[in-house]
């Protein structure tokens, strides 16, 4: 089982974005909308975020108040998030998700130098929630756990392919796309940091570059099949940033 990583020391905060709902919007139609959140925004209330979240602002931007969000996206982490506009379709979606026909792919960049061009982890996570971080854990680890230590654990897979390597101040990075098969709290951030490729900028489970004020973790893509028109949906956010600037990276 791998402990929790230290916690990056404070480098100063990223300002915050502008609460424009409207602008967010990449895509829409009569039961759906997708918005590329920007990092700092919550996906819905709770840690202090009433009024300045997804819900809430979807809420007010479409005048409906049975909006909600059908896919949680961590605070600093940008990108595609979908709401639905009616708890109808909100069934509809979310029986999607929980058949894994849903396909959502993010791009992470991280250090190290990940063992071939595809990657699959299976660590099992557990969330401690007085200090909202997971730990993960091999089923070799659980079978050396008590009973009521091991119920805490759920399994969880996680896929990845290598969208490119590079080098910069930092040391050897490599930018990934990332696919979550199970929806874990963490999941991504977690299994990258216990598979030896911590997230760049991530304050809890990653490693530290000068300038950096966040996880670069982002939700680029979203696709299904729509339960109403029964068509094959994608929405794509781009990328947030750029490649002159990872080759910066720098403690």
């Amino acid at each position: 089982m791998v402990p929790p990583r230290p916690r990056i020391p404070p480098r100063g905060k990223a300002p915050a974005p502008a609460l424009d709902f409207a602008r967010w919007v990449v895509w829409e139609d009569a039961w759906l909308v997708a918005v590329d959140k920007p990092a700092g925004v919550l996906s819905q209330g709770g840690e202090g975020g009433a009024g300045v979240n997804l819900v809430d602002l979807g809420r007010a931007h479409l005048g409906k108040a049975r909006v909600g969000v059908l896919h949680r996206v961590d605070r600093n982490v940008s990108g595609v998030v979908l709401l639905a506009k009616d708890s109808q379709v909100a069934g509809a979606m979310t029986a999607l998700f929980q058949k894994g026909a849903v396909e959502r792919v993010y791009r992470a960049v991280v250090r190290g130098a990940p063992e071939g061009d595809a990657l699959v982890m299976e660590a099992w996570l557990a969330k401690d929630e007085a200090r909202n971080e997971v730990r993960a854990a091999t089923e070799a680890d659980l079978g050396k756990m008590g009973e009521a230590a091991r119920r805490a654990y759920r399994p969880a897979r996680t896929e990845a392919k290598v969208a490119r390597r590079f080098r910069a101040p930092l040391g050897q990075c490599a930018e990934l796309d990332v696919m979550p098969v199970t929806g874990r709290s963490h999941q991504i951030r977690a299994h990258l940091a216990w598979a030896g490729l911590p997230i760049v900028g991530d304050p809890k489970y990653g490693v530290p570059a000068r300038g950096i004020h966040r996880p670069l973790l982002h939700a680029a893509r979203v696709s299904f099949t729509h339960p109403r028109t029964r068509e094959r949906v994608v929405i794509e956010a781009p990328i947030p940033w750029d490649e002159a600037r990872l080759l910066r990276l720098a403690t």
